[in-house]
């Protein structure tokens, strides 16, 4: 075995091992008060984390390949996104400014990752050994879900217990959608269960945004797998009856999710609105020239998110369209849903196996849910959403058909 491919190995398992430390990272932000943990924790996980996407960038690199006429759209994005960077480092006045930079996973970094994962590739072999840990990290997950369940599911200290399980969520969208290129058979029992759990904790925290995004992944999930040559008729069979059995279930246990908090609040237009329109109606009469519109506010840049007569101002919103509209304008969201939906095109119309094609799902996915939520961060999922475009844009592994793909990841 050559140093070379020594090199790569290692910087697979490294930066995989990053995504579980931003997990935790993510976790500490929201629980260091509550267990004293020290402010140092997460400047260095952040710079570890940070420091070892750099390093995978400069072991694999690769110049992503979305087609010759596409290309263009990436520089412009490249130097956009450099433009909107450089203009925030030059504000930089204070120490605290730079611990804004490194913990707050909303801010800077979301727009420099980019940046490195488009020009890094990611192979056939690092997605094995994604697949591997994601797999091994889910049980532990699951034990968290069960511990929160029985000792009490808590809706105003929901985000603390969410990020607690997914500390060691590296992927677990993924491996539903794929579980069919592995030959341990339970695998898709297994994050099937989590899945399920995880509805069911957000039906109870009341996050309808979540749960629209569950309802999506499983029908999804259940298109591929009837669809999958991996699978033989008894295995579409269970997909068919299973649905069959939730319908009943549904039907039979509807008055219990009907009484979760998610369903109390409502699903409708006008319950979406109760819960966020102070803050749409604050952005919009705040964020209304021509400039801020085209060009947004800068990566520091702040809006109205209160009633006209309190006038709070936020570098943030909930809303994944609007978010990147304020820090980047029109120009930005443009080319980045433009990258996004060539990556999606590629991987549903140009691949050859179920594995590109779910790569392209998460990605498509993500996208319909920023009007509601996903905002660009400093998340193993943002980044993970990024490595998908990569993977759908390299020709190679679209072209492998699903029975090497099989190969590779079990062998």
């Amino acid at each position: 075995m050559t140093i070379v491919k020594v090199e790569k190995q290692r910087s697979y398992k490294l930066v995989i091992f990053s995504f579980f430390l931003l997990n935790l990272l993510n976790w500490v932000i929201f629980a260091e008060t509550s267990y004293g943990i020290p402010i140092i924790i997460k400047y260095v996980l952040s710079v570890f984390v940070l420091g070892t996407i750099v390093y995978y960038r400069l072991i694999n690199p690769l110049k992503p390949s979305p087609g010759k006429a596409f290309y263009p759209v990436i520089l412009i994005y490249l130097l956009w996104s450099l433009m909107l960077l450089i203009s925030a480092i030059l504000k930089f006045d204070n120490i605290f400014y730079l611990q804004r930079i490194l913990a707050q996973p909303f801010f800077f970094i979301p727009y420099c990752l980019p940046l490195f994962i488009l020009y890094s590739e990611f192979n056939l072999e690092f997605i094995r050994y994604f697949f591997k840990f994601s797999l091994m990290l889910i049980f532990p997950a699951i034990l968290i879900q069960l511990y929160i369940i029985l000792t009490g599911i808590s809706t105003d200290n929901w985000f603390e217990q969410t990020n607690r399980i997914m500390i060691f969520d590296l992927g677990s969208s993924f491996l539903l959608l794929t579980a069919q290129f592995s030959k341990k058979k339970y695998l898709f029992n297994i994050v099937l269960i989590y899945t399920l759990l995880m509805i069911y904790l957000f039906a109870h925290y009341g996050r309808r945004g979540v749960l629209i995004e569950y309802m999506i992944l499983l029908t999804i999930m259940s298109i591929i797998r009837i669809k999958s040559s991996l699978l033989n008729f008894n295995d579409r069979l269970k997909i068919y009856f299973a649905a069959l059995i939730l319908i009943i279930m549904v039907l039979s246990f509807g008055y219990l999710a009907r009484s979760s908090y998610a369903f109390q609040r409502g699903f409708t237009k006008g319950a979406f609105e109760e819960s966020r329109g102070v803050a749409f109606e604050s952005f919009l009469y705040d964020f209304n020239s021509a400039s801020d519109w085209t060009f947004g506010r800068g990566l520091d840049g702040k809006v109205l998110q209160s009633s006209f007569q309190d006038q709070v101002f936020s570098d943030y919103i909930e809303n994944g369209f609007l978010q990147v509209v304020l820090k980047g304008g029109l120009i930005y969201l443009l080319l980045f849903i433009s990258i996004l939906l060539r990556a999606c095109y590629l991987g549903f119309y140009k691949s050859n196996n179920d594995l590109v094609k779910a790569m392209a799902s998460l990605i498509l996915m993500y996208v319909i849910i920023m009007s509601y939520f996903n905002v660009p961060a400093f998340t193993t999922k943002y980044i993970f959403i990024w490595i998908s475009v990569v993977v759908c844009f390299t020709p190679s592994i679209r072209n492998f058909n699903n029975e090497e793909i099989y190969q590779a990841i079990n062998f």
